[in-house]
């Protein structure tokens, strides 16, 4: 319960202040195949997840899907939540999907204390802070042989109880380039820089600003920017026996911003990221990866730290289950992650 209370300080903390995490539940990602690689798959994705990652991965899926995701956060203080529809024609490739990223049932203790100085629980009242994202994403083939592009369209609303509410729009672009063994991919993320306008309840902004007195006293800000970031990477594919293969890609990571990261300046942060996957018949899947790899000061001194991540994979007819293991929230605790992923064949079999 503490930790719910303070978790009404901490999102509204992010609206007032919020250009450092504008938006920031957008880098979390989704996928557990993607996120078991440390969401390094600008090159590789190739399902209905890369509306999210790199809308021109789009062109590699096959038919019609769905896809389908659940994770926990801080001990399962937050959820997230992904669902996804897809469709390739010969020439083009589109999908819709919704990400929801949420805390629910937070304690307003505003009104714990009432009139007369006396403390009452009945008078706790309960909210959500969430996070709502709505994709629209659309690819084709351009006229050079086996290259693709993609565009992705983020409509955001956002909500802190009937504190505040927020809108936003921002686009994302991706290039893939695809032969057999090796593959390339480029992927500018919120390329219009994404903007988020809020509106808060004034009157519930001064009940929180008179709960404690001289503290959350700060005019809120009405807007929040969150800059563009260039993602690109370059994968190749082995055969190791008849029916085992490896994928190995390796991104560069960029942002605009200053952040942890191995190149850190006040305009620009930039890291490397590695992933490897492995697979049997492209039925059973291990994965493995790490991105952010910087050095901070620490006790007078410096050290290394690196995000690394794990998953599993199988597929099974017309569908496949992934499980990962991940820090992609930067909570310094790892989170597990399952996703479905569902070939709309499944149905027409059925009948």
């Amino acid at each position: 319960m503490k930790q719910k209370a303070f978790w009404l300080l901490l999102c509204l903390t992010a609206a007032l202040h919020g250009q450092k995490y504008a938006n920031a539940f957008l880098d979390i990602g989704v996928d557990a195949a993607s996120l078991g690689m440390a969401g390094n798959v600008t090159a590789t994705v190739d399902n209905l997840n890369a509306a999210y990652w790199n809308p021109a991965g789009l062109m590699q899926m096959q038919g019609q899907w769905l896809s389908l995701m659940h994770a926990r956060y801080w001990g399962g203080m937050a959820h997230m939540h992904f669902l996804g529809y897809g469709r390739r024609e010969p020439h083009q490739a589109l999908a819709v999907s919704l990400l929801r990223f949420g805390v629910d049932n937070i304690m307003n203790t505003t009104h714990l204390i009432d009139e007369e100085g006396n403390v009452d629980y009945n008078r706790i009242t309960y909210f959500s802070a969430a996070d709502y994202a709505l994709l629209i994403s659309y690819a084709r083939p351009l006229p050079k042989k086996n290259l693709y592009a993609g565009l992705t369209a983020k409509i955001l609303y956002r909500h802190i109880g009937d504190f505040a509410s927020g809108y936003g729009l921002g686009f994302d672009a991706g290039l893939q380039y695809v032969r057999p063994r090796w593959k390339a991919g480029l992927s500018l993320r919120d390329i219009s820089t994404t903007f988020s306008f809020w509106h808060f309840n004034r009157q519930r902004l001064e009940e929180i600003a008179a709960a404690i007195p001289g503290q959350n006293q700060s005019a809120p800000s009405t807007y929040e920017v969150r800059y563009p970031s260039v993602h690109a990477g370059v994968a190749r594919r082995w055969t190791i026996r008849q029916n085992y293969h490896l994928w190995l890609e390796g991104d560069i990571h960029t942002w605009f911003d200053k952040r942890y990261a191995l190149v850190r300046t006040s305009f620009l942060s930039l890291t490397p990221g590695l992933s490897l996957q492995g697979d049997y018949k492209n039925k059973v899947f291990v994965r493995a990866g790490f991105d952010r790899l910087y050095r901070s000061p620490s006790f007078g001194s410096m050290h290394w730290h690196i995000r690394p991540a794990a998953g599993l994979g199988i597929r099974f007819k017309y569908l496949q289950l992934d499980y990962a293991l991940n820090d992609s929230a930067a909570s310094g605790r790892l989170s597990h992650f399952f996703s479905l992923l569902v070939d709309m064949q499944i149905f027409k079999a059925k009948q």
